[in-house]
């Protein structure tokens, strides 16, 4: 038994050292930039390549050393029937001859064959178990290979997700630190530039209209004067020229 324990706790020191390693490398990427992040993720990944080598040939030796203790049991189950051959035979000679070597025959053949029959015993149990082991250490380099292939994908969202969670975070630090009590005082100075054009422009236009309305009613009013002093004139010449008739008629 002590044989498989320790083959037990070797292949739990190496799974063991695998899942470590990840652990180490997740709080090391919590602070990590991206090309520490792979860094990691490849340290990681190396260590596990190796491991998974080392599993792998070390189940490979187990299932050779089945092998030989497949072969070695057939190889008994020859001897133990051979062995119960010349043990019958023994007994035969025996009787025939009565000679005592047959009988120490039959002794040493009876030796061999209870030794052969507990080393086959040892062997189907080891078998047995070295069978298990075999499965369950299989299972296992199924397990560590999925989890080597599924590195890259991790790696790429371990990569994305700390880098994105850092652009958002510098992103709110620099929204937070913004005011918006910016000084409007080159805006503020165009506006009132505006509004005083605006005012200009406003005043030169009722400023032209007035003057030409002024015109309008000053030219109207002399136009007017002009005619009443017409009027006056005409009617003093009409005058003068009733009287002068009304005199020659006299005459």
């Amino acid at each position: 038994m002590g044989f498989f324990s320790a083959i037990v706790r070797f292949f739990q020191r190496l799974f063991g050292l695998g899942e470590g390693a990840l652990n180490n490398a997740s709080d090391k990427m919590l602070t990590a930039n991206e090309a520490t992040i792979r860094a990691q993720f490849r340290k990681v990944r190396e260590d596990l390549l190796k491991n998974h080598n080392t599993v792998r040939n070390a189940v490979t030796n187990l299932m050779a050393i089945n092998e030989e203790k497949k072969n070695e049991i057939e190889e008994l189950t020859k001897k133990i029937k051979e062995l119960e051959t010349k043990k019958l035979g023994a007994v035969r000679k025996f009787k025939e001859t009565n000679d005592m070597k047959y009988q120490d025959l039959f002794k040493e053949f009876s030796t061999q064959l209870l030794k052969a029959q507990e080393k086959i015993e040892i062997n189907k149990a080891f078998v047995q178990q070295n069978t298990e082991n075999i499965e369950k250490y299989k299972k296992q380099l199924i397990l560590l290979q999925n989890k080597i292939d599924d590195l890259k994908s991790q790696e790429d969202q371990a990569v994305a997700d700390i880098t994105s969670s850092r652009q958002i975070t510098k992103l709110n630090e620099l929204l937070a630190g913004l005011s918006t009590d910016v000084n409007m005082q080159g805006i503020e100075t165009i506006e009132e530039a505006r509004k005083k054009a605006l005012a200009n422009a406003k005043l030169s236009t009722e400023l032209s209209q007035s003057t030409k309305t002024a015109i309008d009613e000053e030219l109207l009013a002399a136009g007017s004067n002009l005619d009443e002093e017409f009027a006056k004139m005409l009617a003093e010449e009409e005058a003068k020229m009733t009287n002068n008739i009304n005199q020659e008629r006299k005459l």
